[in-house]
């Protein structure tokens, strides 16, 4: 600190100063929350709004779409059949994975006939060249 600046009326005149910009800001904030009566909002009371209104629009086009006596039909229905169902692989020549068994079983068997009717005959995928060596770090 420079001494010139240094005595003790200074530093008291500082000191009330100080005090009193401390209290004219709490004056200001308080006149501001009393003018100020407005209930708070929250983000999720304004995100709320939105929400809730498309919930009355799924709401209302899931009513407009079945009832529910047919919903309940509907599950008693696919309930009943459910169990004598009997679940079986899919089995389609284009998901093979390269260099498995079953493709290289598939690679093996030679090229069927033309079908009689003009439509081409199924053929195996084709298998893939090795893929490339992954880059050398530096």
């Amino acid at each position: 600190m420079d001494p010139t600046r240094n005595n003790p009326v200074i530093r008291f005149n500082t000191f009330w100063w100080a005090l009193w910009t401390f209290l004219i800001f709490g004056v200001l904030l308080a006149a501001v929350i009393v003018f100020n009566r407005k209930p708070p909002t929250s983000l999720e009371s304004a995100a709320a709004v939105a929400r809730y209104a498309t919930k009355d629009k799924v709401t209302e086009a899931q009513s407009a779409a079945l009832s529910g006596a047919e919903i309940d039909a509907a599950i008693a229905k696919v309930a009943a059949t459910l169990p004598s169902s009997k679940p079986a692989a899919v089995e389609k020549t284009e998901q093979v994975v390269p260099g498995s068994p079953t493709a290289l079983k598939l690679a093996a068997e030679p090229a069927s006939a033309p079908a009689a009717n003009g439509a081409p005959a199924a053929t195996p995928p084709a298998q893939p060249a090795t893929p490339p060596a992954p880059p050398a770090k530096p």
